[in-house]
């Protein structure tokens, strides 16, 4: 009899569920369904007066004058720049073997410059700059080695060296 009267409060649910679920249906279709319609407004202004055609600028042509290229110099800054890596990642040993490739480079450089005695002493005081940060990497200060090679490497970059 228990389970019979179980039966009954299930069917109950059941049809109070449904019903609810039908008003629910009809509560949405006859508010929650109308969409209230979009205005579309078009703006016209008057008709444009005749305005002269439109003049595309010149293009600007720049032809900077570059240095002439010196493959021992680059040499020297790529290797420079390869120490301020390794020092960066505190690797000291590293840094100092890519600071002897660039002293080679820079030596190389100025053996083989034919340009004025200004460029050679500008190589031979970025050689002594290389003798500075080695001896600060060799005190483990590479913040401050890399600094001085960060501005070293600058130097070399400049269009009159």
């Amino acid at each position: 009899m228990g389970s019979a009267l179980g039966r009954g409060h299930a069917r109950h649910a059941l049809v109070g569920g449904g019903c609810l679920l039908l008003a629910a249906l009809a509560y949405y279709a006859a508010v929650g369904g109308h969409r209230p319609a979009y205005v579309v407004e078009t703006v016209t202004t008057g008709a444009r007066t005749a305005q002269p055609a439109a003049t595309t600028p010149t293009p600007v042509v720049f032809a900077p004058q570059l240095p002439e290229r010196d493959a021992d110099v680059e040499q020297a800054g790529d290797r420079i720049a390869e120490a301020e890596v390794y020092l960066k990642k505190r690797q000291g040993a590293a840094a100092l073997a890519a600071l002897a490739r660039a002293r080679r480079a820079a030596s190389h450089a100025i053996e083989s410059r034919q340009r004025g005695a200004a460029h050679r002493d500008a190589l031979a005081a970025a050689l002594k700059e290389l003798d500075t940060v080695e001896r600060t990497i060799e005190h483990g200060n590479y913040e401050d080695a890399r600094r001085q090679l960060v501005a070293l490497d600058k130097s070399l970059d400049r269009p009159d060296f």
